[in-house]
């Protein structure tokens, strides 16, 4: 751009939106655009959706599967974009996965293992699958990107660059491959030892084994010596891998292996990470036994409409006003009587709904018993006294349930891209993953190194109270 090259020639595509809008953020900052002057900054998805000429309607919704399991009896909706954890939806991604691949349903079949129902079933599921999105003329999004390196034309660029290509699955790396073939100039950023994705389809090799100049950035400004140590220690025992020659941080930082009861989260920043969802929400819950406020996988620990009762209760105590929605939500965790909601007025029956109330008009008019001074633990009787008590907690350490969670837990594949002054990272896998690790070693190792290079600072590695365990990251 700063050559004069037209921003409609230069195409930027990532796996993540939030990788595309940083990328279209800096640019036209820096080069002073408009948003729609930067037309191919997309995601692979988006550009197949743009340059198909595709509207809303012509992709799969919430209430298609919602259909699709009315008439079939299967929740595919939530099956073929992961790997599902349950009998029945067990299986039910390689509908998904053998399309991304571009192999068949039965060679997929085959690697994954036992399938409720058998191969039989799942067939059957998949061909309803096909007839169900043909007859209400609808696609998915890896429909989208199939169709797209079907039709064989792309836009004309002049410059495409790729990033985060460790990620792509290989019917998205025919896209890259279209794209390249018409481009003066491409480039492609990724690491191979970052890629986590190939339960979904991701296909690292086409990285690995790309024929072209490269370039390593060779200086981290995120991980001190003593990360890169430990995490460059497990990376070399990666088979095939790129191997690369790269300098951390000039700051020494800490590792320490230890059970989590003994690690004191109380000041800093913190990232909690584990290999599993299941094993994230144990850590959850004790998480918030300690009383901690924290955000598991971008979510607060206390729910929202709890939050938001607090908070209407709180406004109303300063004299202010709360909306229909405000004051609706908030009867609902309060008691029936002379200590709560007049019966028969919970639900503001009759109220204008673009209207907001004051306390005196609550009181006078929509059957609210309760002095302006009742604490709020005495107002939300609603809330299960174990909700009660954690919220005290949070309150009585000196925080308020407004301000921004300093904790945060993630499984590790949520956390990719992210960081933290200090990270806990539990070695634990789970049964399955167990079983199968001498046969995806590697992938197990580019996992857990992603955990372990979150740290900028400090990283406590909690050992497994199990025999499941990553052994290799101790």
């Amino acid at each position: 751009m700063a050559e004069g090259r037209e921003p409609d020639r230069i195409g930027f595509f990532s796996f993540t939106r939030k990788a595309t809008n940083e990328a279209i953020e800096r640019a036209s900052v820096k080069f002073k655009l408009a948003r729609k002057d930067l037309k191919w900054f997309r995601t692979l998805h988006s550009l197949s959706y743009k340059w198909l000429g595709c509207t809303p309607t012509d992709i799969i919704q919430e209430h298609d599967f919602k259909e699709f399991k009315k008439q079939y009896g299967v929740d595919i909706g939530q099956s073929i974009h992961s790997k599902g954890s349950g009998d029945e939806d067990s299986g039910l991604h390689l509908i998904d996965l053998y399309r991304v691949r571009n192999t068949t349903l039965y060679e997929e079949f085959k690697k994954f293992g036992h399938v409720k129902g058998g191969f039989e079933r799942l067939q059957r599921i998949d061909k309803n699958y096909r007839m169900f999105k043909k007859t209400n003329n609808i696609k998915d999004y890896t429909d989208l990107i199939n169709e797209f390196v079907l039709q064989k034309t792309t836009p004309r660029l002049d410059i495409v660059i790729i990033d985060e290509v460790q990620d792509l699955k290989p019917s998205e790396w025919g896209i890259v491959s279209m794209l390249q073939a018409q481009a003066k100039a491409v480039y492609i950023a990724g690491d191979d030892d970052q890629a986590i994705f190939s339960w979904s389809g991701a296909d690292v090799t086409k990285l690995i084994d790309l024929d072209c100049r490269t370039q390593v950035l060779n200086k981290s400004y995120r991980i001190p010596k003593s990360v890169f140590i430990r995490s460059n220690r497990l990376v070399d025992r990666i088979t095939k891998r790129i191997p690369k020659i790269w300098t951390p941080r000039d700051s020494m930082g800490m590792i320490r292996t230890v059970p989590f009861e003994s690690i004191d989260m109380s000041e800093g920043q913190w990232l909690v990470l584990t290999r599993t969802n299941y094993f994230l929400e144990r850590v959850a819950e004790e998480v918030k036994r300690r009383g901690h406020l924290f955000e598991k996988n971008n979510g607060s620990s206390i729910s929202p409409q709890i939050l938001q009762a607090y908070r209407s209760w709180r406004k109303l105590q300063r004299q202010e006003n709360v909306s229909y929605d405000e004051a609706k939500n908030l009867y609902q965790y309060m008691s029936l009587g002379d200590n709560g909601v007049t019966r028969g007025k919970k639900t503001l029956p009759g109220a204008n709904q673009e209207e907001s109330f004051n306390y005196q008009e609550l009181c006078r008019n929509w059957g609210l018993n309760l002095s302006i001074q009742s604490p709020w633990d005495t107002v939300l009787t609603k809330i299960t006294g174990f909700e009660r008590l954690y919220i005290q907690q949070i309150l009585d350490r000196g925080h308020d349930l407004d301000e921004k969670a300093k904790i945060k837990l993630s499984t590790i594949h949520g956390a990719k891209g992210g960081e933290s002054q200090n990270v806990v990272l539990f070695s634990d896998l789970s049964y399955r993953i167990s079983k199968t690790l001498w046969s995806m070693r590697d992938e197990e190792r580019r996992v857990f190194y992603v955990g372990l290079t979150r740290a900028k600072e400090n990283l406590y590695i909690v050992p497994s109270s199990t025999k499941y365990e990553f052994e290799e990251i101790l």
